[in-house]
């Protein structure tokens, strides 16, 4: 299976994951699900490895993206786990918090909140090193140059606010050769 297709079922096993540890925490369910975190462990290793001889960059970052935000969240569930295991926390309502209110719909808007925001930064972070690669790609075929990806991400990253302004989050980036020289241009989706 390529990293792509990988990358994006490990995805949906994250959230439905992270929505499991969430029902934990807040006493909807009784047992951490352990047993899925090892399961995802493994799965996660599987993807650095097959990552790590991978020749294509675009795959490599895409799952590098994954790896950071796994770890992340892996972090965040055994730290909560070991705070109720040790007393220091109980599960229940306000165990994030409590948002102000002991209302779990409260818990639950705040968490989707929080969900969609990483899942639109995922989303324009794999857009901009999508479009990144391709206009290296380019340059190297069309003009011999050579370009840092980290250079021209960071480019890209810079432009997003104006493109942002213009079109809203509903664009995408178009690379293309045209009167010798590979350019870029923001396109309304």
């Amino acid at each position: 299976m390529p990293i792509s297709e990988t990358v994006s079922s490990l995805i949906t096993k994250i959230e439905k994951l992270d929505h499991d540890f969430n029902m934990y925490f807040t006493a909807q369910e009784k047992r951490p699900p352990l047993q899925a975190l090892e399961n995802m462990k493994k799965e996660i290793s599987l993807l650095m490895r097959t990552a790590a001889i991978s020749q294509n960059l675009v795959e490599q970052n895409l799952a590098s993206q994954l790896i950071n935000r796994f770890t992340t969240y892996r972090q965040k569930w055994e730290r909560c786990v070991r705070d109720i295991e040790e007393g220091r926390a109980k599960p229940g309502t306000k165990f994030f918090g409590g948002f102000g209110s002991s209302d779990l719909s409260d818990l639950k808007s705040a968490a989707d909140s929080v969900e969609r925001r990483d899942a639109e930064a995922f989303a324009m972070s794999a857009m901009i090193d999508n479009t990144a690669n391709k206009f290296i790609e380019l340059s190297k075929k069309y003009s011999n140059k050579s370009y840092s990806f980290d250079a021209v991400a960071e480019m890209l990253t810079k432009k997003i606010g104006d493109v942002r302004e213009k079109f809203g989050n509903n664009f995408s980036f178009d690379v293309y050769y045209e009167d010798g020289k590979v350019k870029i241009k923001p396109v309304r989706r």
